[in-house]
């Protein structure tokens, strides 16, 4: 059976105050144009369809309209809730999406109560257990329906996700194509620069361990670089990454999804097709002096711009003369070398908030983070990310 795999569409992103909505709608009409075209027979979609927990009206019918779109087309697809998503809203409007024969999985479920899925695609059946986000707040719930105790699991993560997945893989059979889908971060993984969340931080990853071997191919979501998960055969998991460049710290990267080939009794084939829908980003860099050079190149370009500038003294109303004349340029950044700005401007973004905010309380009180404060830090940004949903 041919799949396709995609995930973090982030439907609904603005990127500072411009809505990438509408070029998220053309790459899901790209996605779903070639899911007909290469005869897809189902496509699995990896959490994050929507940036907010309330989509607003125009994010939603990007998204909906990709999933009448190809269950016109007969094409199946099974979806799970990521980070961003809200697994009630999509729980609820899964029923409604069960008429364009999509498979909605909002809440972490375990098997026996619509966690594992099973569907026949040409006569030949694929099992796919479906995992969507789970928070350490939210895998406390899972531990209650499996009878654990959940006070144990409060700092387990990696331990109540191995129960969990056991849980879910337990019925995979060489009778069927057996399909892993989860919205995670696995130990190892490549981050994109956009990427400054707390749950892709070490305390919520999961190892490659945790896969059984009876997995015939883990679709993954969280982490918007596609790539290969160490620990794991080539072709067997991968990362499918987001569909567009969504802000700055992702420019230049190649946006993909994955078409893959699985059998009863075969080994996996996955082929990476590039997208081409989405507008591009660049980050222009100049001294004050060089400015006038670079600006038939920055009018030039057909995306979305961000211009640092490096100069002697700030210059008043420099930032909105630019910006009106280049529409397309969102950010304009003026620096001064040695200023208090700068050394702001230096704290390193790939830290997770929690080692940022370890780094920030070592080098202003000139000692380690106490345990305590750093887990009621944890603690309270968990809850405000549960609350609010999450910053990348």
């Amino acid at each position: 059976m041919k799949l396709l795999h995609t995930a973090d569409w982030h439907a609904g992103r603005t990127l500072h105050g411009q809505s990438r909505t509408p070029e998220i709608r053309q790459v899901l009409r790209e996605i779903a144009e070639l899911a007909q075209l290469e005869a897809v027979d189902l496509i699995l979609v990896a959490g994050d369809l929507f940036d907010s927990k309330y989509p607003t009206p125009d994010a939603e019918e990007a998204v909906y309209e990709f999933f009448l779109t190809t269950g016109q087309a007969g094409i199946p697809s099974v979806v799970i809730a990521g980070n961003h998503d809200s697994p009630v809203r999509l729980d609820a409007v899964g029923r409604l999406l069960r008429l364009a024969d999509v498979h909605v999985v909002g809440e972490a479920r375990v098997a026996g109560q619509g966690g594992v899925l099973e569907l026949v695609i040409k006569g030949e059946k694929a099992r796919i257990a479906a995992l969507p986000f789970v928070s350490e707040r939210r895998i406390v719930k899972v531990a209650e329906l499996l009878g654990g105790d959940p006070g144990a699991w409060r700092d387990r993560y990696r331990a109540g996700m191995r129960t969990l997945i056991n849980n879910l893989t337990a019925g995979f059979r060489g009778d069927a194509v057996n399909l892993l889908m989860m919205h995670t971060t696995m130990e190892g993984a490549t981050l994109a620069n956009s990427e400054y969340t707390f749950h892709c931080t070490e305390a919520y990853t999961v190892s490659a361990d945790l896969v059984p071997e009876g997995v015939n191919y883990l679709a993954l979501g969280h982490i918007h670089k596609p790539q290969t998960v160490a620990g794991l055969a080539e072709n067997q998991a991968r990362y499918a990454g987001s569909i567009i460049q969504l802000d700055f710290g992702e420019k230049g990267d190649h946006k993909v999804v994955y078409l893959i080939e699985a059998a009863l009794g075969q080994s996996t084939k996955v082929l990476e097709h590039r997208l081409k829908g989405g507008k591009r980003l660049k980050h222009f860099r100049c001294e004050r002096a060089e400015l006038e050079r670079y600006l038939p190149e920055i009018a030039g370009f057909s995306g979305w711009a961000k211009l640092s500038i490096t100069m002697e003294r700030l210059e008043p109303g420099l930032k909105d003369r630019l910006k009106a004349d280049y529409p397309h340029l969102l950010i304009v950044e003026q620096s001064v070398p040695g200023s208090e700005r700068e050394r702001v401007r230096g704290v390193d973004h790939t830290k997770s908030l929690v080692e940022a905010y370890a780094q920030f309380y070592r080098e202003d009180r000139g000692e380690a983070l106490p345990d305590d404060l750093r887990a009621a830090f944890e603690a309270l940004y968990n809850e405000a990310h549960e609350t609010e949903g999450a910053v990348s």
